[in-house]
């Protein structure tokens, strides 16, 4: 087959010339392997790239995730999947806002936002998390009650699932025990 010049190249041809070779992975819970997912608890679930993250979390009934702040450009949606949660946001004048969510409800935290997240009542809550990154690296500290401070990315809990570096196209992290083709 002949090779054509770009100036011959149809727009559909143009559209995938420069494109690396693209793979779909599919990253499954353990509830996925069949176990009762009202018994399965794991560590949170993350799957990005350079542009975005989506974060699957569960938090016990009575559990939390303290207060934390992530970059200015780090805007973050959660979707409630099941259980109820409070988010409390505080404001610059010490003031807080307070949002409770349930199942099928969403809420946006904006990006430099101090908040927290709590469960409420008895059933476990389950969510997903969405943000897009800016291009520059990402910081997010958080303190727990002790006050000392860490980042997801020195917690062994907070490990990514999937991690496709878009700019070197390369998968940078993979769960092989999560993650296939």
């Amino acid at each position: 087959m002949d090779q054509k010049d770009d100036s011959e190249l149809t727009p559909e041809d143009l559209a995938h010339k420069h494109l690396p070779e693209q793979t779909m992975y599919k990253v499954q819970t353990p509830a996925a392997h069949g176990a009762d997912s009202e018994a399965v608890r794991h560590s949170p679930l993350i799957i990005r790239t350079n542009e975005f993250r989506l974060l699957y979390f569960e938090l016990e009934p009575s559990g939390r995730i303290d207060w934390h702040t992530h970059v200015p450009g780090l805007d973050e949606v959660n979707l409630c999947l099941e259980g109820r949660a409070k988010y409390t946001l505080e404001r610059e004048d010490g003031s807080h806002q307070v949002i409770e969510i349930g199942p099928m409800e969403f809420v946006y935290v904006p990006g430099g936002a101090r908040h927290k997240i709590e469960v409420i009542g008895e059933q476990a809550h389950r969510s997903l998390s969405a943000a897009k990154f800016d291009t520059a690296a990402r910081l997010e500290a958080l303190k727990d009650e002790s006050g000392t401070e860490n980042t997801d990315a020195d917690d062994p809990e907070w490990q990514d699932a999937l991690f496709v570096d878009r700019k070197r196209d390369e998968v940078v992290a993979k769960d092989e025990t999560l993650v296939s083709k």
